[in-house]
């Protein structure tokens, strides 16, 4: 069941014990604020609540001041209900709230499904916002994650390297790209087994990520084959750094005794380069190092 915690601003005890009697019949979860220094207190952990409810006769808090952004949304409040009696009605304070940023306006004396009924629907509505914007946040995750090397995803790497080369067009800065394959991880895989080889790709890809710059994207492309785009890196640097990664890759003890083969195509942009063709290049350059005896690292 989702959670329903409603945050009540009231001015004295008696007042919230009326409305937390009316709303936990209704399976909500009632917390009483009745001073500033409880309102502070509370204020650390605002985002456990679903609504807040506020007696417009508080005294130790502007309308504005109590109007928050939703933690997973900052266009979006949490939605805030003002509560008013009718000898203190007044345009103007009702005009102060919605300006603030009230949701809605409840006048007293109200009825009793009345507050319930503009509490739960307020409530709702922000829970099913909060339910869709988790949903999109985790299939955007989805998209530009790849779920087996947690690396860039290849559709998240063809949109940075679009970027990418209309940045080199434009500014002229070395961008070198690297696409390289673990050559061998088919025979590994028909000797241990898939799942073995997609532990084997994980461990790599994580160990991968640990040995390149900040400022570099390296993404799992398809199947065994990955690419690391190398900015403001000339073709020789770019060789010296991935000789110095096979280096350390030959290293590491999880990868050791499967004697993993891995061969690397260099390329840089070029003049008007457009990301099919710079994939091609580095594909060739990939296929010419994968005929190497020594060394797999070919320049294209």
């Amino acid at each position: 069941m989702e959670k329903k915690q409603i945050l009540i601003l009231e001015v004295n005890q008696h007042n919230f014990d009326v409305l937390n009697t009316l709303l936990v019949q209704n399976e909500f979860t009632c917390k009483a604020v009745l001073d500033i220094d409880a309102f502070n207190t509370i204020k650390k952990s605002i985002f456990d609540y679903n609504l807040i409810l506020v007696n417009v006769s508080i005294n130790y808090l502007k309308p504005n001041e109590i109007i928050f952004e939703s933690e997973f949304d900052s266009s979006v409040k949490i939605p805030t209900i003002f509560l008013d009696s009718e000898e203190l009605y007044s345009k103007d304070k009702l005009r102060e709230c919605f300006e603030a940023g009230a949701c809605d306006y409840v006048k007293k004396p109200f009825e009793s499904f009345e507050v319930v009924s503009r509490v739960s629907y307020h409530c709702g509505e922000f829970l099913k916002m909060q339910e869709y914007r988790l949903r999109m946040d985790k299939l955007a995750n989805l998209a530009s994650v790849d779920q087996l090397s947690k690396l860039t995803s290849k559709m998240q790497m063809q949109a940075i390297l679009k970027h990418q080369i209309d940045y080199f067009n434009r500014y002229k800065t070395d961008t070198t790209i690297v696409y390289f394959s673990l050559i061998n991880i088919n025979k590994i895989i028909g000797m241990f087994g898939l799942s073995r080889g997609e532990q084997i790709i994980s461990i790599f890809a994580k160990e991968l990520k640990n040995l390149i710059r900040a400022s570099d994207v390296l993404a799992r492309w398809e199947g065994s084959d990955f690419i690391i785009v190398l900015t403001n890196t000339s073709e020789k640097a770019s060789e010296a750094f991935i000789k110095k990664i096979s280096v350390e890759l030959s290293r590491i003890e999880a990868l050791k005794d499967l004697n993993l083969e891995i061969a690397f195509g260099i390329t840089s942009f070029m003049e008007d380069d457009q990301m099919k063709v710079v994939i091609e290049r580095a594909k060739y350059a990939l296929h010419e190092a994968k005929q190497q005896r020594y060394g797999k690292i070919f320049i294209a």
